[in-house]
């Protein structure tokens, strides 16, 4: 009797003790993922509509006047207040758009800026004349790069009026997230923010750009997925594309074929 207590003993504990190791790792795969940067995908739930906006806070980051206009630039992000399994699109990032968070701009090349502002979903243009206020974006993503022009009044070179801008609003590699391992678009605007042109292809991230100041041409480096891995990273091949500031369109590659044909073959020659 006693070794068949003991017996069952051993069985229920063994049971017990799988239980809780399973939920243990279940746990720890839960919280590891959501530790991800970026935008998280999920379904609304229309039942739980009115607790989900209780959670979300937007956040704004400091204000950068947009040179030779009437336009105040507002960084807007989102942060969420995590009250369980979340059914709505979420900022991530918990350290990014916090109470004390207010953006930063630094000088870049031909005098423009580059905001740097973590998980920024969107960009807010208040014009001060008139008080009127519009969204630069009307969909969900991250602005990933945005630069626009701020000359002082020792710059004595070539002006140029209009923003460039990347976005990333969609889940290319299927994870639930939107963050810095999906493709980016490119987009010119002028300085309304109201008019953009996509310039990139689709399944591309902008490595770097370039002002040819004679032809009035953007060249941009710009990093495809070539070897369909969902992801953008030393493996794949770059690109250098061209298009107009006047007259926008996707780039064209300025490299042909046959010479990248011709310096693969002279490549192939070095050991």
């Amino acid at each position: 009797m006693k070794m068949k207590k003991l017996i069952l003993g051993i069985i229920i504990g063994g049971i017990v003790g799988a239980v809780l190791i399973l939920l243990i790792i279940v746990l720890f795969n839960r919280h590891r993922s959501d530790d991800r940067g970026g935008l998280r995908l999920v379904k609304i739930d229309s039942t739980s509509t009115a607790e989900i906006k209780n959670q979300q806070i937007l956040v704004y980051g400091d204000y950068l006047d947009l040179d030779s206009t009437d336009y105040l630039l507002i960084p807007l992000g989102m942060k969420t207040i995590d009250g369980g399994e979340g059914k709505s699109l979420r900022s991530k990032s918990q350290d990014e758009y916090s109470e004390s968070y207010t953006g930063s701009s630094r000088s870049y090349k031909y005098n423009f800026y580059s905001l740097d502002f973590g998980n920024c979903n969107n960009i807010i243009f208040y014009n001060k004349k008139n008080d009127e206020t519009h969204l630069m974006l009307q969909n969900p993503a991250i602005i990933s790069q945005f630069y626009f022009p701020y000359y002082n009044k020792e710059y004595v070179g070539e002006k140029y009026y209009f923003i460039l801008v990347g976005i990333r609003g969609d889940d290319t590699n299927a994870d639930g997230y939107i963050n810095s391992e999906d493709a980016e678009k490119v987009y010119i605007s002028d300085l309304s923010g109201k008019n953009l042109y996509q310039i990139t292809p689709d399944n591309t991230q902008l490595v770097d750009w370039f002002i040819d100041v004679k032809t009035n041409n953007i060249l941009m480096k710009v990093r495809f997925d070539t070897n369909k891995d969902q992801k953008f990273n030393y493996y794949d091949e770059i690109e250098i594309l061209k298009t107009s500031i006047k007259s926008p369109v996707q780039g064209k590659e300025i490299i042909s074929k046959e010479i990248k044909i011709n310096i693969k073959k002279i490549l192939d020659k070095i050991k």
